[in-house]
């Protein structure tokens, strides 16, 4: 093989290798193929839905680079509010939406929930009634979404179990959450997903109230209180 060919495929290898190490550095975002969807209400609100897209969050720097699968936020509940204004206790995501790199810039919303608050749950009557005082850690977050470097819209998620919650960008409004009863393997991402707001609902569907069955109008109320919760805590 001529000296010269020989320098070239050299200097490909070379460059090969350092594409390959600057991939592995920034933390190539795996793309997501066909989901199955385990939990039947959300398999039933999906097919519902005119359109969504899988996507794969994951944890990041606040350069960028990639951090983990994992996206639950450490901070510990014994923090106190004062405490919580470093740069260490802000939370970064990376999300690819679109053909697009979506820069999830986020901090702990302190003012949230109560440090003291009680969960109730009812099983289908009075007598069936479970009170726990909450001890978990802050997971309610709220920021900007930036996209090369450009603050573009705003968010309000919750990172208590993966992604869920709203942001708003400059073409429309979209929730985020993940797709329940997914099995979780370390080192791997938990595949979410993310639909537009629909400005108007279809012809046929009757004008929702809280409180009825329907899965779909069920979910077009959660997704009324959360843009409520996102004016009055934002």
């Amino acid at each position: 093989m001529p000296c010269a060919q020989r320098s070239w495929l050299a200097n490909l290898s070379v460059v090969a290798h350092l594409l390959n190490f600057g991939a592995l550095c920034y933390g190539t975002q795996a793309q997501p193929g066909p989901v199955h969807f385990p939990d039947r209400r959300q398999a039933h609100f999906v097919k519902a839905l005119p359109e969504y897209h899988v996507v794969a969050p994951v944890r990041v720097d606040a350069s960028g680079h990639f951090l983990s699968h994992g996206l639950r936020h450490p901070i510990t509940s014994d923090r106190r509010k004062r405490d919580l204004d470093g740069p260490e206790d802000r939370v970064y995501y990376r999300i690819s939406h679109e053909e697009k790199d979506l820069f999830f810039n986020l901090s702990v919303n302190q003012g949230f929930l109560s440090k003291s608050y009680i969960v109730e749950r009812r099983y289908g009557n009075l007598s069936r009634v479970k009170m726990v005082a909450s001890s978990a850690p802050p997971c309610h977050l709220r920021g900007t979404v930036l996209q090369q470097g450009i603050r573009i819209g705003v968010a309000a998620l919750s990172a208590c179990q993966g992604l869920t919650g709203f942001f708003h960008l400059p073409h429309g409004d979209f929730f985020i959450e993940p797709v329940k009863k997914h099995p979780l393997t370390e080192g791997e991402y938990h595949p979410h997903i993310i639909y537009r707001r629909q400005s108007q609902r279809a012809p046929e569907q009757k004008e929702p109230t809280c409180g009825l069955k329907g899965i779909v109008t069920i979910s077009f109320c959660i997704e009324e209180f959360v843009l409520v919760l996102l004016l009055f805590y934002y």
